[in-house]
């Protein structure tokens, strides 16, 4: 992998289509039949993917959805988040298999998620990511055969942004990397991001998945961390399963700390406090 260079496929699934406007009708239908294998009676797994707003991103993150071929019988259910923009527009128009959360709040959007997935396994994405033709795979194989695992979790690079170079967010990268590599044990639970996980439905369930109300009381950030924390006290290990197509998402998380420097401080901080879900 190239570090310092987005992939020519990530590019075309994310900026052929940021405005939905300027997509043609031809365009959306391809998306559409691509994603119709996730139209499945008896699902293995169930991808979920919250969407609050995402009018913007979602049709990059569909489109790179039509591409992957999954070795097992999944299906792609998103949840609005309470949008107020053309989300179910495009839902709709891409033919996917989508419910409504009325109350606000990622923790709430992930649990009916949870709650509504009807594959053993659930994968865990987000709306403003790209995923590469094989993902999900190794997460379900390895899930399948190894019962002491309960997480597992893959690599992922960031997309610039105009304000962001590429050759910056590689350094941020690898540095974030050496960090994860570190760590152990409980602290695993940060590396096990919610656009990039997969785990086992029932010991989800089983250990009260999300746990909104309680997290969206403490206004805690990283529900996903809190799972896998969850997950791994009760049931098993947390697991990076390498590959060497990792899964790009958008820069927006770091601007929201104002600047790259700055967040690749902060990031510096919590790895030194230790685990810390509210930050992470």
């Amino acid at each position: 992998m190239n570090r310092f260079s987005t992939p020519d496929w990530v590019k075309r699934h994310y900026f052929d289509f940021r405005n939905y406007d300027t997509v043609s009708s031809t365009q959306i239908e391809k998306i559409k039949n691509g994603l119709a294998k996730f139209k499945v009676f008896n699902p293995v797994a169930s991808i979920v993917i919250p969407a609050y707003n995402e009018e913007e991103n979602l049709l990059s993150t569909l489109s790179s959805f039509a591409d992957i071929q999954p070795e097992v019988p999944t299906e792609l259910l998103i949840v609005n988040n309470n949008s107020n923009d053309r989300t179910q527009e495009i839902l709709d128009r891409c033919g996917v298999n989508s419910i409504f959360q009325p109350k606000q709040g990622r923790t709430y959007a992930r649990q009916l998620g949870l709650e509504t997935a009807r594959g053993e396994i659930l994968l865990s994405a987000d709306a403003d990511s790209i995923y590469p033709a094989d993902w999900g795979n190794l997460f379900v194989k390895t899930l399948l055969k190894n019962e002491d695992v309960a997480v597992v979790y893959g690599r992922y690079s960031f997309i610039p942004s105009k304000s962001i170079n590429r050759f910056g967010l590689a350094f941020h990268e690898l540095g974030g990397e050496i960090m994860f590599d570190r760590r152990k044990g409980l602290d695993l639970c940060i590396n096990a991001v919610g656009f990039n996980t997969g785990f086992r439905k029932a010991q989800a369930l089983a250990v009260g998945g999300y746990d909104p109300e309680k997290l969206e009381f403490e206004n805690q950030r990283s529900e996903d961390g809190w799972l896998a924390q969850s997950l791994y006290k009760k049931f098993g290990n947390i697991l990076l399963v390498k590959s060497p197509n990792r899964v790009w998402t958008s820069d927006r998380r770091l601007l929201e700390e104002g600047s790259l420097a700055k967040a690749s401080v902060n990031r510096v901080i919590r790895y030194l406090n230790g685990t810390n879900l509210a930050n992470t």
